[in-house]
């Protein structure tokens, strides 16, 4: 029987173990990342889930106030009436509403059992791994290095460790991910949030607040807002019935007035067909606009007395990432006192 020299097996078990050592770390890795996306994935499926159970109860009452289902609506008929965007209109409505706060106060505490369960299984399955390999610092490992920069950028004090990592992955970053997706899967999710007060359990979803006006013919009304430079801002301008048969007098004109209450060029404003048809066959003026500067601006809302329109009831909708409420701080005025003066701050924001 042979025998195999010692010194030829010593470098063949170093040679065969060399590969074991290194698909172990690889393993790891995989197991690593497969749980980020598994949980992440559940933990988004699950939350996008919750929202929409809470934004569909508020929205549900809210269509049945302006169907007319608690008592006349407030936008044609005169108190007692129900307004869909105040509780305290109507005593049917308030207790629809009530319901509707009891589902998402129960679902904010399921989304928090949600990012506990999340934290738990990513922090099990990734303990095992280097800051280098969770990382990314010197070898590529899960490559969360551009990842890392988005966290740095919103947290000057981020560094890169397992919890932090996982904060930032489920804390502003995807939490914005998932309102936003909210908001796209249900537009009138903005407005059960201003509704209900719910700001602080969806911190990234735009808010919508609506301001009602009545404009005299040839007359301008002038609703200031603040907003930061970069804030995207969604404004429209929607007729409301003035004769009793679900008719308008009112063509409405839109513009967005900056410093010195000159108008903001580049500010593109669409029509599209008005919810309570005009008499004079007008459209509702509508724009989605990025504010240039930190700032006030003024919303101005005219009459044009073209055809048989004159003036008329109205109701001003604005969606932004602040929720700024529309302040009236002109009404029925000569739309030459407010917009386009060249000299001096525009007199309708002065303090």
């Amino acid at each position: 029987m042979s025998t195999i020299p010692r010194s030829v097996i010593l470098p063949l078990l170093i040679l065969l173990a060399a590969p074991c050592g290194a698909q172990a770390g690889i393993a790891e890795e995989a197991k690593c990342q497969k749980a980020m996306a598994r949980e992440g994935a559940r933990y988004a499926s699950r939350v996008i889930s919750s929202n929409l159970k809470c934004t569909d109860a508020v929205a549900q009452c809210q269509l049945e106030c302006e169907q007319g289902n608690f008592g006349p609506p407030c936008d044609s008929n005169p108190p007692p009436c129900c307004d869909p965007n105040n509780t305290g209109s109507n005593a049917g409505f308030a207790a629809c509403m009530s319901s509707a706060q009891a589902v998402c106060d129960a679902e904010t505490l399921k989304r928090a059992a949600y990012e506990q369960t999340k934290h738990d299984h990513m922090v099990a399955a990734c303990a095992p791994l280097t800051l280098d390999e969770l990382c990314g610092g010197e070898s590529p490992g899960l490559d969360f290095a551009t990842l890392n920069a988005g966290c740095l950028a919103i947290n000057p004090n981020y560094t890169c460790t397992l919890e932090n990592l996982i904060s930032c992955i489920g804390g502003p970053l995807q939490h914005q991910l998932l309102d936003q997706i909210t908001f796209l899967l249900h537009p009138r999710s903005s407005d059960a949030i201003a509704t209900l007060n719910l700001e602080a359990a969806f911190p990234d979803l735009p808010i919508t607040q609506k301001v009602k006006g009545d404009v005299a013919a040839g007359k301008v009304d002038v609703w200031s807002i603040t907003g930061q430079a970069g804030d995207e801002i969604v404004v429209r301008v929607n007729t409301r019935d003035d004769n009793g048969n679900n008719t308008s007098n009112l063509r409405p004109i839109l513009t967005l007035l900056g410093d010195g209450c000159m108008p903001i060029g580049d500010t593109n404003v669409h029509t599209n067909n008005c919810a309570v048809p005009s008499i004079c066959g007008g459209s509702c003026p509508q724009f989605r606009r990025v504010l240039p500067f930190d700032g006030t601006f003024g919303l101005a809302v005219q009459a044009a007395p073209i055809g048989a329109c004159t003036g008329g009831r109205y109701k001003l909708v604005v969606l932004s990432p602040s929720g700024t409420v529309p302040t009236l701080v002109a009404d029925d005025v000569d739309p030459s006192s407010v917009m386009g003066s060249l000299i001096g701050p525009c007199a309708v924001f002065a303090p």
